[in-house]
């Protein structure tokens, strides 16, 4: 009599219909890379949209005097938060993708974060200093 020595499977690990995962450091990367590249998108049809007012001098001049509003001002700073991190995101995937650099993946995000961190400092100054001003005083 020949005894099965294959081991069953073991069921998945899940909740409901969908499996649970630890969220690492890869796939937290990941889901904004995937979120930044979708805002980015968002405000290129806006920008393109808004590039209509080139043709009349005061729908211009009316669209250049609502960029100095505090909402535009948060809009800039989000902007240039979304472009410097999938800037730096995509370098990483760069990095990683054609120098190998894949056992150093988790040092090599934060290393690319922490300068992200200092382009968005030095990059966002005019338009936090702007909001201090308009908000301050």
């Amino acid at each position: 009599m020949a005894v099965d020595t294959l081991e069953q499977p073991q069921p998945l690990n899940e909740t409901g219909r969908f499996r649970k995962y630890k969220i690492r450091t890869g796939m937290l990367a990941w889901i904004f890379h995937r979120l930044s590249g979708l805002a980015l998108v968002m405000y290129l049809i806006i920008h393109v949209w808004g590039l209509r007012a080139l043709t009349d001098k005061e729908a211009f001049n009316a669209l250049i005097t609502g960029y100095h509003a505090p909402l535009f001002k948060i809009g800039e700073f989000f902007l240039l938060a979304a472009v410097t991190y999938h800037a730096m995101n995509g370098l990483r995937v760069v990095l990683i993708d054609f120098l190998g650099w894949s056992p150093n993946q988790k040092k090599l995000f934060w290393t690319l974060s922490f300068v992200a961190l200092v382009i968005l400092l030095v990059g966002g100054y005019p338009s936090i200093y702007a909001l201090v001003v308009h908000f301050g005083g």
